[in-house]
């Protein structure tokens, strides 16, 4: 039996890639769309920073919010384009079989569609909220932690 190598699998387009990937900008467009909208509806000094407690220790304009949405939306791209690269994703466990390396790209493009909401997250904590609370940004965190726990099990029991 001749022993998988995943440096050697080639992925193309699907259509289950396709349909990530228009999920993927539609999610996009729809985020980006919601912070313009907070930002053009922000005072003019909003939170930038949340001390241990959760109380604001930093100010600033509430373009400063886009930095960080910014480096996130970046690195979701970059997960939708890693799903054409599995080699470099980075897996829990040995990759043994083809149907594992098929789990490790459905789990990066998840992630890279996740990571969208964190975004969103982050300017509606900041921008938004009355008395801001961390509670968005943990349920994205949240959510992240499930989807890898989840396709982690998968991954395994697809030995």
């Amino acid at each position: 039996m001749e022993k998988f190598d995943i440096k050697k699998v080639k992925v193309h387009r699907t259509v289950e890639a396709t349909i990530f990937e228009i999920v993927f900008a539609i999610v996009a467009i729809i985020v980006w769309g919601l912070i313009i909208w907070m930002i053009h509806l922000a005072p003019d000094i909003v939170p930038t920073h949340f001390d241990g407690s959760g109380k604001a220790n930093a100010y600033g304009s509430p373009m400063d919010i886009t930095i960080p949405c910014i480096i996130i939306t970046i690195a979701a791209l970059g997960c939708m384009v890693l799903a054409y690269y599995p080699r470099y994703i980075n897996s829990i466990g040995k990759i043994t079989n083809i149907r594992q390396v098929e789990l490790n790209i459905r789990s990066i493009r998840v992630a890279g569609i996740t990571l969208l909401l964190m975004a969103l997250a982050i300017a509606y904590t900041m921008l938004r909220m009355e008395s801001p609370t961390p509670f968005p940004i943990l349920a994205v965190v949240g959510l992240l932690l499930v989807e890898i726990i989840v396709f982690a099990i998968l991954i395994s029991k697809a030995c």
